[in-house]
């Protein structure tokens, strides 16, 4: 065997190797181990004031929650646990921001940037979290999520 057969027979063998791991594996799942996934977008909704436009919504698995001026449906009920947040920011006047139980905050986007789709990892503990606009949070464009339960389960 000649250096350069063998070292094609190798880059061969790492190829099919690296293939075989993928198949096995399969896609990354949004319910792995390493987290699970939460989706925040900007909504409309015709009750928001001052416009439709100021309503802030977050989906887990099918559960959705929208916050807005008086919205009914603002509660998204989770169990503690590592999650990739996800959100799609592209507005230049609303920006998203996440407030854990103990108060302290984080923005995610800022209010005047629009960078599009951003994520994050949080490890939600329980309490009473808020994903939340920050300009627009006394209109009501916040979503709770209630942390609550025993771990983080699927």
């Amino acid at each position: 065997m000649t250096k350069k057969t063998t070292t094609l027979s190798l880059l061969a063998a790492l190829v099919c190797g690296a293939a075989a791991i993928l198949l096995t594996l399969g896609p990354i799942a949004s319910g792995s181990a390493e987290g699970r996934q939460l989706v925040g977008a900007f909504c409309t909704n015709p009750n928001a004031l001052p416009k439709a436009g100021a309503c802030i919504s977050l989906t887990f698995d099918e559960q959705t929650a929208q916050g807005y001026t008086g919205s009914p449906d603002r509660v998204l009920t989770i169990r503690p646990g590592t999650y990739w947040l996800t959100v799609n920011d592209n507005s230049a006047v609303h920006n998203f921001s996440l407030a854990s139980p103990d108060g302290s905050a984080q923005d995610i986007t800022g209010v005047t940037d629009a960078p599009g789709q951003v994520t994050i990892k949080v490890d939600l503990t329980p309490g009473t979290w808020s994903l939340y606009c920050r300009p627009h949070l006394a209109f009501g464009m916040f979503v709770a999520i209630e942390v609550g339960g025993v771990g983080q389960v699927g």
